[in-house]
């Protein structure tokens, strides 16, 4: 398959939908929505949508015509989400059904990007097979909308992640959140209990890239090769980028005093992505070490 003509990133100011745009727009004739705030990328069109509009997201698509939306635009804070659960459904979850069947109607392929949190964390290693058991209202939220796209649309593409890189607010990433406290000689806690599989956000387009050339439809998860707790990530983190290392402090989730629960372990099984990349994921100090040696592009 070639490279897509027209591409359409939603939640384009953010984490995710920054890189993707600036992944697309050298090569595609690429098109970012966001919400509240505007972001500049080279070659790429910014458009303000709000994506619980509808009249003015079909609007918005008749004119764009894209032949790919990778819908990246959600509310992500998992308390707010606890504490507004009707506007919370209305982003996450109407939004997302709506542009899913608006992508059917234009024979545009959708890719969803959903989360490694959808697993309740009570076993490790998760496949697309395995059954989805939510802890709190995001990832709850997070599974209606993944059986909504299906439903809606046949050949969407639902991706499950955990990711981290560089973003336009430098605040986005866990592997940010890790450097501005390091860097600003703040103490670093890092959960020595919860386990995750994370990938960089440009190992994460190359993945989709595969994807989508590769028509693969349904369920796929993106992660590294290998396990490693939120403790052991700073770790490698602070270690990659020369910070003090004494500011690392282990705690647990408990200790967090978080009130939406948190599964403990969102590793994923990444086989079948393996399969279709023809080639082993990168390991977490791969990505780690690649993000650190480039250049922030959002500076």
């Amino acid at each position: 398959m070639p490279e897509p003509a027209k591409v359409l990133v939603t939640g384009a100011s953010g984490l995710l939908g920054a890189n993707l745009v600036r992944h697309y727009a050298p090569k595609s004739e690429t098109t970012g929505w966001y919400a509240p705030n505007p972001t500049e990328i080279d070659g790429a069109k910014f458009e303000k949508i709000d994506i619980t509009d509808h009249r003015a997201v079909s609007y918005a698509l008749e004119r764009i015509q894209p032949d790919v939306i990778v819908h990246c635009a959600a509310a992500t804070n998992v308390e707010w989400c606890e504490q507004n659960p009707n506007a919370a459904k209305a982003i996450n979850e109407t939004a997302t059904e709506f542009l899913a069947t608006k992508a059917k109607e234009l024979d545009a392929k959708f890719v969803f990007t959903s989360t490694d949190s959808v697993f309740d964390g009570h076993s490790s290693n998760y496949a697309e097979t395995d059954s989805p058991g939510p802890l709190n209202a995001y990832a709850s939220g997070k599974v209606r909308s993944e059986k909504s796209v299906a439903g809606a649309n046949s050949n969407a593409l639902t991706l499950r992640s955990y990711f981290y890189g560089y973003s336009p607010s430098g605040t986005r990433s866990l592997l940010e959140w890790v450097l501005v406290r390091a860097q600003s000689g703040d103490e670093v806690p890092g959960f020595t209990d919860s386990y995750f599989s994370p990938i960089s956000v440009d190992d994460f387009a190359d993945a989709l890239d595969a994807a989508i050339t590769n028509k693969i439809t349904g369920l796929l998860h993106l992660g590294s090769s290998d396990r490693i707790s939120k403790y052991e990530f700073a770790k490698i983190v602070m270690e990659a980028y020369d910070c003090d290392m004494s500011l690392l402090k282990p705690i647990t989730v408990d200790d967090a005093g978080l009130k939406a629960d948190r599964p403990r372990d969102t590793s994923l099984n990444i086989a079948l992505l393996e399969s279709i990349w023809g080639k082993s994921a990168p390991t977490v100090a791969d990505g780690i070490s690649r993000t650190a040696a480039s250049p922030n592009p959002f500076r």
